[in-house]
Parts: structure tokens; C-alpha cells; sequence
């Protein structure tokens, strides 16, 4: 019996392994896309040939320029057709169609926001210029979904998509998804009215962001945004709580949107030509990844680089005359605003004393639902509408008189021009035009850098970026009395935040601010510390005969300059302490590089975060200090120079009014709780802490995001070095450390000296496609520091060629 029993189980063991196996076999064969031969490509004015290199990255050979980006629509749907997907499910707001209840608070905010209502009037007012430019891109995705359904990954079976033709709208719904993403303001603008609801105007705007460009002559005066604005400007409390706002499930963590770019012209070169570098920073962890490398080829335009699936184009890279970068420049093109109910009918708001009606826009958002008839049950929604824009409180009764509500007013609602602003990235011939280009952007607020090939280098900051009158855009402001305006015109495209050109022979971004000393308009009041651009100027400053290698270990470096100003207070604090001698010691010993084997970046940062939080918890709150904190880019240039300050009342724990605290205080009150913070995550021994254990960084499938298995889909994890204050960038969210969340997506350096190549790669791969090598193989690339060529010469595409298809009309 007993042996029967083992050849039983060995039998069924025998049988899931070959299950497993004929499914994997399945998987590899069935979501395997056609990279060689012939397919057809209705449209097509000629054939195009595509090849693909040894990781799979396409470069298209076409005839003329529509063919061109007709065969990038394709090619980028052969790879990323699920991505796509589920970007356009995400913006119109139909998640829950395929993922149920717990997409359902994403499909609400898309909707209340109106992300797709705005990009379908805005793509009704663009010109035949532009529309031409995105139709063919649009025809070339539209022939992969329906003409090539057998090449379709099986991903998108599995997510339960469905693809549909796309339109023109879809794109430029797109830019306007991408310019949401961007516009963070009004999220600091909840954290600031929950400051003044906490502890009132005046206290809330000692807390509120400093702002600082190394540049200016002074850079040791540290600047509001702009002259603080009298407390009538703004409402009494609110009591506000972000469970009154519709768009709740994105939370008030920072998004850890971010970036470096810098470019140096010939004299710093030892090609003696231009080069530029570029690392965009953002939540990078879902494989593919956000970027879609290709090479585009046709009469009059030569050009490598990274597209957003779903642009035509490339966004990162170079041409034969111009290479590019970006980083987010936090234009800040959002307000709210605080309208009054009409006590008399509550369908009403007030303006200007007038009884206005809301607007109204009724939704219905299919939820899957297995107990529901059909799978699927229905949430109505309606959305309630000012002049100003949605009404993004789910309820009226904010304020001490209940009679509130919060108001999202955004340009991408207002601002719909003729072009996109990407048309001419292709075939500007020069820095200077390249600048022009960009000056037409007008829905994503981006520091493009630029270099050219005559040795020209340049910064432009893009974006349609408001003038206001009366209050900044800081905290959420009431409407003019009088109903007007207090949106007056917007900053001249040529005066935004740029140069070209400069003496010192380079130009750079780290989300810094970048205004020029003396900038006559409020710009934001939201951009990061200058930690990283502080280390970006001291290497380039003394910068002399740079290599691709230099550029590189540029973007890698770990040097945390941000850990200067604190350190040396925690290690005289603690240093006397026996029970936390120990940190003294290993930070004493540091040289504020965040290496992932070492202890005292782990040390730092757990103390950092503590010393944070007892300077604000007692006066804020638990609940309020944690959005605020949780908001980076808010409160850490104004630390830094509290910190500076060390008897400043901040530090003083009003818990106890008959003692004076310190900094000193506050440190020694953090070291035991960062202490046992550490220990949870790495025991106590202290001679085994390593910051990269600890710091996290975990590539995963969009298939499978947490739980068993993730290597089986394409996942691994890695010990990752640097942290949010260093170049090498490592961002985690405050309020969960020490896991990474935001991180260079790809890495990218051009030498106009190299006609052959650009040096990069992906956080990722080409291809979405699981079991497939291009899904991750530069994503490990990347992990150990390494890098590979993206080709730019077409002899050089031949050459390195593995695959080879021809797309015929």
C-alpha cells in the first residue's frame, strides 16, 4: 500500500512537472513576437526594414517620414501593446473593467480629474501639421491590432484586455496623462492647508518650501517662492483630511519624479565635441519599464534614443545635429481653489456674489464583479463642475461654517494649443532651434539640456506656466471677489528658466531650481534640494578632457552632500552616549558615500528620518507630520536650514513646557528609535549592517507584483546604493523605508565626437513579453553597472543586426 501510495504521488509530481513545462513551452512559443521575415503594414507608401540588435533594440529604415512613424507604432505595439493598454485604461478611468474593486478608486480620480475629457477637446483643436504627425503613428499601432492578432502577447489575455483601435485623441490624451503625472503642485497644496488647519498661517509658513538656485550670486540666501502672501489671502482652517478629496487614492507621497541632466561643451571634452548625459528617475520597478529604445531612419532624419510608448519620436537621445535630455522641472500649472456653497440652494457655488449652477458630468465605471450579473456591475459617478474646474471634495461641509469645497484648477484643462511641442525634435538643425522647439511645448514641464553638434549646449525649461495675481500658488486660495481672473497670462516661453551657452562651458538639472536670480514671476514652489546639483557642479566646475567613462560614474555617484550638514551634529550628540556611542562611531568614521555595503548610510538615514520625525510630530501631529514628510521635496530644504539654527523653537518639544530642547535633544531622543528600526530589518548585530540590505530594490512583473515566484516572471532584487540626496538616485517612501521606488529608468550618454553610438541602457528591456530575454536583460545590465550601445550609425545597425523583418504595404 505504502508503495503504491509513493508511485502515486511520484506520478502526480511527474505530471504538474510536465504541466509546467508544456506551459512554459506554451508561453515561450506562444509570446514570442515576429522579429524576422515579412509582415504586412497596411499603409505603407514603401517597405520598411527593421533590425533589431542583440537586445532587441529596433531600428527602422523607412522611405519617408510618415512611413517612419507609421512603422514605430507598429514596432512599438509588437512590444509594449499590453503597456499601452493599460496607460490608456489607466486615463479613462477603466481599470476596474479588468481588475475589479481595487481599481476602482484610480478609474474615479482619472475621471473627477478629467484626463481624458480634456485630451479628447484638446485633440479637436490641433493642427493638420500635428495631426499628421500623430495619425500615422496611430495607423501603425492600429495595423498591429488588427491585422496581426496571432502576434499579440498573451499578456494581455491574462490581464483580461481587450485591445481596440486607437485614435489620435489617444495620444494626445496621452501628453495630457504625462502632464498630470508631472504637475504635483496641488498635492503640496493639500500638505500646506493642513499646516495652516494644524497650526494657522502664520507657523505654517515657517514649515512652508525654501527654495534655492546654487547660481545665483548669494547662494547662501535660501528663498521663499515668492513674498509670503498676507494671511486674508487664505481661508481658515479647512480641517482637511485627505479622505475628502475624490483622488485620495493617489497618495501625498512624493512621486519621486525626478532627474539629472547636464551637457559640456567641447572644452570639457576630450573628443573635443559636446557631450550630454541624462538619467530620468522614476518608479522604474514594473518591467519593461517606462522607455522604448529605437533607432529612426528616413531622408532627412538619423536619430537613437528612448520614446514613451505612444509618442512618435524620441523624448531622450540624439539626432545627426542635436542630442537631448530631460528632467521634471515642476512648473507649477495647478491651483486650488476654495469655492463657497450657496447657503440659499447647495447646487449652486458663489462667484463674485452671483448664484452660479455646478456643472455636472455623469460616469459610469464598469467594475468586474464576479457576484455581480454578467461579471460585472456598474458605479455611477457624477462629477460636479466650476469655471474653475472639478470639484475634487466628495462632500460639502469643509471649513467652520461647513459651506466649502476644494476646486482643481490645471492648465491641461485651458491650455489647448495647435501642437504638441515634440514635432521638430527630429530635424531642428542646431541648439538654438532645438531651443525653439521646445519654447512650443505647452503640457509637460520638463528642463529639456541640449548640445549640437557645432558645440553649442543649452537648457530650456517647457511648459505653459500661469502668472498669478494676489496669492502664489503655495496653498489653496480663494476666488477673486469680484469673479475675475487671477490667472493673467502666462510666462513668456522665452523668459522660462534656460541659457545657452554659459561661460563655465556646461549646463545641468537636478530638479533644482533652476530660476535666474532676479525671475520676475512666481514659478513654483516645489522643486528638490540642492544636494544633487551641489555635487553635479563641484565635478563639473573642475571638469576637464571627460570621457564616456566620467560621465557615467557621474550619474553612479553615491556622494551624499546632504549628510553634511547633519552628520557631524548627530555624531557630537551621540558620541558620549553609551548606549548609542556605537552610531557616533560608525558615522564619524564615514565619508558620506551611500555605498550599499556599508553601515553608516543605513545609520544616516534611519537617524534622519527619526530626528525628522521628533521635530514635527509633537506639534503637527502624527497624521500631519507624516504628509508633510512624506512630501521630500517639501520640507528638506527648509530642515537644512533649521538645522542651522539648532535652539530654533521647532526643535523644543511642546509636550513638555518645563524643559528647552534642542537639536542635540531631538537626536538623542531618535537614536534609540532608529536603532530598533534597524535592528527589526537587520538584527543587532551592528558589524553586519549593510545600507543596501536594507535599501532595496526589487524589479517585478506587472503580471505579478508582490508574493512567491517573481523570479519565475522575470523578477530579481538587488542591494541598492545611493539614496534620494545623491545622483546615483535611490528614492523610498518615508513613511515605509527603506525599500527603493524611484531610481534612474535608464541611463544615457552622447558624444558628438562618437559617430558610431550613443552608450546606455534601460532599468528594463524592449519587450514586455514575459520569457523572453529582452524583458529584463539590461534591467541586469544595469544592476551591475554596466552599459551597451545603442547604435547611431546605419553601418553600424548592420553590422550588429540578429534579427531582421521587412514591413511591406
Amino acid at each position: 500500500m505504502i508503495r503504491t501510495l509513493k508511485w502515486l504521488v511520484a506520478a502526480v509530481l511527474l505530471l504538474a512537472l510536465l504541466a509546467a513545462l508544456g506551459a512554459y513551452g506554451w508561453l515561450r512559443s506562444a509570446g514570442r513576437a515576429q522579429v524576422d521575415g515579412e509582415l504586412k503594414l497596411s499603409g505603407l507608401s514603401a517597405p520598411v526594414k527593421v533590425l533589431r540588435d542583440g537586445h532587441g533594440v529596433p531600428y527602422i529604415f523607412a522611405a519617408n517620414t510618415p512611413d517612419l512613424f507609421r512603422a514605430q507604432g507598429f514596432v512599438t505595439a509588437q512590444h509594449r501593446l499590453m503597456q499601452m493598454e493599460l496607460y490608456r485604461a489607466s486615463w479613462r478611468g477603466e481599470l476596474a473593467a479588468s481588475f475589479g474593486e481595487a481599481a476602482l478608486p484610480s478609474d474615479i480620480r482619472m475621471r473627477v480629474l478629467g484626463i481624458a475629457r480634456n485630451g479628447e477637446r484638446h485633440a479637436q483643436h490641433i493642427s493638420a501639421e500635428t495631426r499628421a504627425f500623430l495619425q500615422s503613428y496611430v495607423d501603425g499601432v492600429n495595423a498591429y491590432v488588427q491585422d496581426h492578432t496571432a502576434d499579440h502577447p498573451v499578456e494581455l489575455r491574462i490581464a483580461g484586455l481587450v485591445p481596440k483601435p486607437w485614435r489620435v485623441a489617444d495620444l494626445v490624451t496621452l501628453v495630457h496623462f504625462v502632464h498630470h503625472t508631472h504637475a504635483t503642485n496641488f498635492k503640496t497644496e493639500v500638505v500646506a492647508q493642513k499646516l495652516i488647519d494644524q497650526i494657522g498661517p502664520e507657523r505654517a509658513r515657517e514649515l512652508f518650501p525654501l527654495l534655492n538656485n546654487p547660481d545665483w550670486p548669494d547662494s547662501s540666501v535660501r528663498r521663499q517662492a515668492a513674498a509670503p502672501a498676507p494671511a486674508s489671502e487664505h481661508t481658515a482652517a479647512l480641517g482637511l483630511d485627505w479622505d475628502h478629496l475624490l483622488v485620495r487614492p493617489d497618495t501625498l507621497n512624493h512621486q519621486g519624479l525626478g532627474s539629472n541632466n547636464w551637457a559640456v561643451g567641447p572644452s570639457r571634452s576630450a573628443s573635443g565635441q559636446a557631450m550630454l548625459a541624462n538619467d530620468p528617475h522614476l518608479d522604474n520597478r514594473i518591467l519593461p519599464g517606462m522607455w522604448h529604445p529605437v533607432g529612426l531612419f528616413a531622408p532627412g532624419i538619423q536619430a537613437v534614443g528612448a520614446a514613451l510608448p505612444g509618442v512618435p519620436g524620441i523624448l531622450v537621445g540624439r539626432t545627426q545635429h542635436v542630442a537631448f535630455g530631460v528632467t521634471n522641472a515642476y512648473g507649477d500649472v495647478q491651483d486650488l481653489y476654495i469655492e463657497t456653497l450657496d447657503p440659499a440652494n447647495p447646487q449652486h457655488y458663489l462667484d463674485g456674489g452671483r448664484s452660479v449652477p455646478f456643472g455636472t458630468v455623469n460616469e459610469t465605471i464598469r467594475v468586474k464583479d464576479s457576484a455581480a450579473p454578467g461579471g460585472v456591475r456598474e458605479h455611477a459617478l457624477t462629477v460636479r463642475t466650476t469655471k474653475r474646474g472639478p470639484v475634487i471634495s466628495d462632500h460639502p461641509g469643509l471649513g467652520p461654517k461647513g459651506d466649502k469645497l476644494l476646486v482643481l484648477r490645471s492648465t491641461d484643462a485651458e491650455v489647448l494649443g495647435p501642437v504638441i511641442g515634440l514635432e521638430g525634435f527630429l530635424t531642428a538643425p542646431n541648439a538654438a532651434a532645438f531651443d525653439a522647439e521646445v519654447q512650443k511645448i505647452d503640457l509637460m514641464m520638463f528642463n529639456f539640456v541640449f548640445a549640437d553638434a557645432q558645440g553649442a549646449i543649452g537648457h530650456r525649461a517647457s511648459g505653459a506656466v500661469p502668472i498669478r495675481a494676489g496669492a502664489d500658488g503655495s496653498a489653496p486660495r480663494l476666488p477673486p471677489a469680484n469673479g475675475g481672473d487671477d490667472w493673467i497670462g502666462f510666462i513668456p516661453k522665452d523668459r522660462m528658466p534656460g541659457q545657452l551657452n554659459p561661460a563655465r562651458a556646461w549646463v545641468g538639472t537636478a530638479n533644482h531650481d533652476t530660476r535666474p536670480d532676479g525671475f520676475p514671476w512666481y514659478y513654483t514652489n516645489y522643486v528638490a534640494p540642492d544636494y544633487r546639483y551641489q555635487r553635479m557642479r563641484q565635478v563639473l566646475d573642475s571638469a576637464s578632457q571627460m570621457r564616456v567613462d566620467d560621465h557615467w560614474a557621474l550619474m553612479r555617484d553615491d556622494r551624499n552632500l546632504q549628510s553634511d550638514v547633519l552628520r557631524p551634529l548627530m555624531v557630537a550628540a551621540l558620541q558620549n552616549d553609551p548606549a548609542h556611542a556605537d552610531l557616533a562611531a560608525l558615522l564619524a568614521a564615514w565619508d558620506g558615500v551611500d555605498r550599499a555595503e556599508a553601515a553608516a548610510p543605513l545609520v544616516y538615514q534611519a537617524l534622519y528620518r527619526e530626528v525628522a520625525l521628533g521635530t514635527f510630530v509633537d506639534e503637527l501631529g502624527a497624521d500631519t507630520a507624516g504628509d508633510m514628510l512624506s512630501s521630500w521635496y517639501f520640507w528638506q530644504q527648509r530642515f537644512a536650514a533649521l538645522v542651522a539654527t539648532p535652539n530654533a523653537h521647532w526643535f523644543d518639544d511642546v509636550t513638555t513646557p518645563d524643559r528647552q530642547e534642542t537639536l542635540t535633544d531631538v537626536i538623542r531622543s531618535a537614536a534609540p528609535r532608529a536603532r530598533a528600526l534597524i535592528e527589526a530589518q537587520q538584527g543587532t548585530d551592528a558589524s553586519k549592517w549593510q545600507w543596501g540590505k536594507s535599501h532595496r530594490l526589487a524589479f517585478v512583473s506587472p503580471l505579478r507584483r508582490k508574493g512567491a515566484g517573481q523570479e519565475l516572471v522575470g523578477g530579481f532584487s538587488i542591494d541598492k546604493s545611493g539614496s534620494g540626496e545623491t545622483l546615483n538616485r535611490g528614492v523610498y517612501d518615508f513613511m515605509a523605508p527603506f525599500d527603493t521606488k524611484f531610481f534612474a529608468s535608464m541611463q544615457l550618454v552622447v558624444d558628438f565626437g562618437d559617430p558610431d553610438k550613443i552608450e546606455a541602457v534601460l532599468a528594463g528591456g524592449v519587450s514586455e513579453r514575459h520569457f523572453q530575454p529582452h524583458q529584463n536583460d539590461q534591467a541586469r545590465l544595469w544592476a551591475a553597472g554596466q552599459r551597451t550601445a545603442w547604435w547611431f550609425n546605419p553601418v553600424q545597425v548592420e553590422a550588429h543586426a540578429v534579427a531582421r523583418a521587412v514591413l511591406v504595404p
